[in-house]
Formats: structure tokens, C-alpha cells, sequence
């Protein structure tokens, strides 16, 4: 091989949401790479005629992971080069703390690129893209409800008022039911009709969001596939789908473990160490949900697994045995995911009531626009498809 076909060229791409600042280095490796071009601190609408300009279709674009990246990428592939987006924990500790700049972060996550030292992330197809998009508005809507509802506790226990066993925040009496409970001020019945109105807006969003993810949910046979396992319904399917996208590119179900982070950490030295908590890589977010169904399969669950996670319980504690029941639950969604699972034979009880309850957040308006005359007919047809997932 001659000295010249050895040459790799990479750039790199510092890129913000309206400036951008691109580095090319070639070199052997990222000891002996040589800045050749740098563009710094350019309007990102430039992006792609700059870059036409100085690459080649196929070279090598290296972004580091952040809010934008996936965006810039596609832009980028649009135009016939190879974007690569890295994880930025393992770029941002490269660097120097007395002088950063973006051309020196750009030179810098180019030469990470070439040192090999951080993982390539996947990027999302636009499905995926779009459906991890819908759970942060989710998520997102789920905190403003909470903090609004926080919000009128808050104000009521500031007041010495007690707060009402039974109290719906959400119906519309709710305002009425409030202001009975104490003589308020005119300026004090003001903001409390203020935060009463928030608070119902941000449920009604809340609302509407669950309802487009059940939908979503119950409109794909390959995360509906997913409510069979116990402790899993349509919040944890709809995020397992948008954060695993192809699960080809997970090749065994320890890769799929590692990526949600429910991994032992291990740390050994010598003859010291050993296994230790959890290792925290990926979304805690999606972990969390996974966490919560691995404590649903062990207040509800029934047969050889869950007297398995009762006697983990028993003999390491709780925390061990939920996390361990959270593993074996991405080992089988991994399973039936690849299509490996046995299909079922008869829909348990638990589906059942899943199903209805799905019914439920989706409503009964939107099921007749769907073409269902009755939630029965809606719940039948879906558990069919449940029943044959595998």
C-alpha cells in the first residue's frame, strides 16, 4: 500500500444551531493528522455549498453528539458524504481546560475519530426519529402537569387550607371546589383560577399526547407485539420502539442490556474489584420505565421468573432483583423483537385488561373515527395481533 492510499482524510464539524466551524485533517492516524483547510464560525445555512466546495462525495464528517447533530447529518449525507456522529462523553473528556474555541474542538473531535477512542452513535431512521420526538413532548408534558398540580398544593398549604380527599383537579367543578374551601382574597381567588386553568391545559395535553402514543402503538403489530410480556404497556413500548429503532443492529440480547445501561459495572485491577451497580449508559429516562415494569412484574407476576426475582429478593435485596428482572425483560423484548418468541395461544388475563385499558386512553371518539363501532371489536382485533407477534 502506498504512502498516499494510507492518508485518511476526516472532518471535523463543530456545529451549533446557527454557526458551524469545520476542520479537515489527513494523516495516517491522529498522531501524525495535518489540518489541511479550516472554515471557522460560518451560518450553518452555508453548510452544504461549503463543504461541496472542500470534500469529496464520501468523505468523512465527524459531529459530536449533541442537540442538533442528527439534523446536520442528514443535511450532510444528502449531499453524498459520510457523516459520522460520536458519543460526546467519551469526546468531551478529550481536550484542554485553559482554551477551547470551536476550531480547536473541531480539530479535536476529528482527531477522536482517527484515535478510535469513541463509539460511532446510531443514527435514528425518520420513524424513529419522529416517535422519539413524541416521547420528549410527552415526558415534557407529563413535568408540566405535575408541577402545575404541585403548583396549587403549594398555594393551599401556604394558606393552612388541607387538601381535600377525592379532589379532581382536572374536572370542571374543580375551581368551584377549591374556592369553597377557604375565604380568599379577591387578588388570592385570581391566582387560583390561573393555576387551576394551567394545570387543566397541561393534563389536556398530557392527555392528548398518551392517546397519540396508544395509537401509535396499536397501529404497528411490532410494538403491539411488545404488551404480551408482563409489565409492559404502551408508554414503555412506544419508548423501547423509538430509542431500539432496527434491532438487527443489536447482535445479541447483552448488546440490547448494555445499551439501556441495566449492565453490572465492572471494575477490576490486579486482584481487587469486581461487579458493581449498574453501569448507567444510555437514556436513564427509558431505564427508569424499564425499572418501573420490572417492579409491576414483581407485585403482579406469576409462574417460574417471578419466584426466581422473589428469591433474588430474599437472598440480595430488592434493588439486585429488580434490576435483574429489568435484564431478563430486554432479554425477551430482544427475543421477540427477532422474532424468536413462540406465538401464544390464548390471550392471558393481564392482555386483556392491558387491551381494554389502551381502549380507554385512546377514547371512544377516536375509535369510531378509526372504523370501530365498539371498544370490544377494537380490543379483539388487536389481541389477535398480539397473540400472533413473535
Amino acid at each position: 500500500m502506498s504512502q498516499k492510499q494510507q492518508v485518511k482524510k476526516v472532518i471535523g464539524l463543530d456545529a451549533h444551531p446557527y454557526l458551524f466551524t469545520a476542520a479537515a485533517l489527513a494523516g495516517a492516524d491522529a498522531l501524525q493528522a495535518k489540518m489541511e483547510w479550516c472554515v471557522d464560525r460560518v451560518d450553518l445555512r452555508r453548510l452544504e455549498p461549503i463543504l461541496k466546495k472542500h470534500t469529496r462525495p464520501g468523505d468523512v464528517v465527524v459531529l459530536e453528539a449533541s442537540g442538533n447533530s442528527f439534523a446536520v447529518a442528514e443535511r450532510l449525507a444528502k449531499i453524498g458524504l459520510y457523516p459520522v456522529v460520536l458519543e460526546s462523553q467519551a469526546v468531551g473528556k478529550v481536550g484542554k481546560a485553559y482554551c477551547a474555541t470551536d476550531k480547536i474542538d473541531a480539530i479535536k473531535i476529528a482527531r477522536v475519530y482517527l484515535s478510535g477512542l469513541a463509539h460511532e452513535v446510531w443514527r435514528p431512521d425518520a420513524q424513529a426519529a419522529e416517535r422519539r420526538e413524541v416521547f420528549f413532548g410527552h415526558r415534557n408534558a407529563v413535568g408540566d402537569s405535575v408541577r402545575e398540580r404541585n403548583r396549587i398544593w403549594a398555594f393551599l398549604n401556604q394558606q393552612c387550607v388541607k387538601r381535600p380527599k377525592g379532589l379532581r383537579l382536572a374536572a370542571p367543578s374543580a375551581l368551584d371546589n377549591l374556592l369553597a374551601l377557604h375565604t380568599w382574597t379577591e387578588t388570592q381567588r385570581w391566582l387560583l383560577s390561573e393555576m387551576v386553568e394551567a394545570f387543566q391545559k397541561a393534563e389536556a395535553r398530557r392527555k392528548r399526547f398518551r392517546a397519540r402514543i396508544a395509537e401509535e402503538v396499536t397501529s404497528d403489530s411490532s410494538i403491539l407485539g411488545m404488551v404480551r410480556l408482563m409489565g409492559i404497556r404502551e408508554q414503555v413500548a412506544f419508548a423501547l420502539s423509538a430509542f431500539i429503532g432496527n434491532v438487527g443492529r443489536f447482535a445479541t440480547p447483552k448488546k440490547l442490556v448494555a445499551f439501556f445501561g441495566l449492565n453490572p459495572r465492572v471494575s477490576r485491577s490486579g486482584i481487587s474489584g469486581g461487579s458493581g451497580p449498574l453501569s448507567g449508559y444510555g437514556r436513564s429516562d427509558v431505564r427508569s420505565l424499564l425499572i418501573q415494569s420490572a417492579h409491576s412484574i414483581l407485585r403482579h407476576g406469576q409462574g417460574s421468573t417471578h419466584r426466581w426475582a422473589v428469591a433474588l429478593k430474599m437472598r440480595k435485596g430488592a434493588n439486585i432483583a429488580i434490576a435483574a428482572l429489568a435484564r431478563k425483560l430486554v432479554v425477551s423484548i430482544w427475543y421477540l423483537l427477532k422474532g424468536l418468541l413462540v406465538p401464544m395461544n390464548e390471550a392471558t388475563p393481564h392482555i386483556l385488561v392491558k387491551m381494554h385499558k389502551i381502549a380507554s386512553v385512546i377514547g371512544r371518539p377516536r375509535l369510531r373515527e378509526m372504523g370501530y363501532s365498539t371498544a370490544h371489536q377494537f380490543v379483539k382485533e388487536k389481541i389477535g395481533i398480539v397473540m400472533g407477534a413473535a
